[in-house]
């Protein structure tokens, strides 16, 4: 499996952080509260790694939620919003007594919370890059402890799963997600001559 060197993951974290500073933007604009970020940490793991993460998820809460959304053009693949249980409750929570009511169905406020998410910082992020992207119809999946067997896994064309974790902070809310960007060797490679490209054009 390819990697990125140090300086790469530098300029892919910069990239991210104003990405997901975004996301952030609109999620706190929603929720009517100011929030922070915290710097994501990134890694670039495989799939075997991706789904053990999943199951420690899964594990350390009575289920967690994924929302999932594909991505085609310049480069394609997955895009993978990651939320446990605690951050999931705190959102709906938070967003019923925002809107007064409790009529609107939590898988419904989560899928949408996903996709402006998603969509946010794959645009934002593919902007940067100068990527042109179609982003496919979101889904939500909820994720419970299953069997060895039964877990859910990435796409078997996808072996390289970019990891940007951070946690979003709000006055009294705590948001922790996690994003997986999931790609194939090809990709992953325009990738990372993207980035070599960036760090030249940077004045010495």
């Amino acid at each position: 499996m390819q990697q990125l060197n140090e300086d790469q993951i530098d300029c892919l974290g910069e990239l991210i952080n104003v990405a997901y500073g975004k996301a952030t933007a609109r999620v706190a604009d929603i929720m009517g509260a100011f929030a922070t970020m915290r710097p994501p940490q990134i890694a670039v793991i495989d799939r075997e790694q991706f789904r053990e993460l999943l199951q420690q998820a899964c594990s350390s809460a009575t289920s967690c939620y994924l929302a999932r959304q594909i991505f085609m053009g310049d480069v394609s693949g997955e895009v993978v919003f990651l939320l446990d249980e605690a951050s999931a409750i705190n959102i709906t929570t938070y967003l019923q007594a925002q809107l007064g009511s409790d009529d609107n169905d939590d898988d419904d406020v989560l899928l949408e919370l996903g996709n402006i998410v998603t969509a946010a910082m794959m645009n934002e992020l593919c902007a940067q890059m100068e990527a042109r992207v179609t982003l496919g119809e979101p889904e939500l999946h909820r994720l419970s402890v299953l069997p060895e067997s039964n877990q859910g896994s990435a796409p078997a064309a996808f072996d390289h799963v970019i990891k940007v974790e951070t946690v979003i902070e709000f006055a009294e809310q705590q948001i922790h997600g996690r994003i997986f960007i999931l790609t194939h060797g090809q990709c992953f490679e325009w990738i990372r001559r993207t980035l070599d490209r960036m760090l030249d054009d940077l004045p010495s």
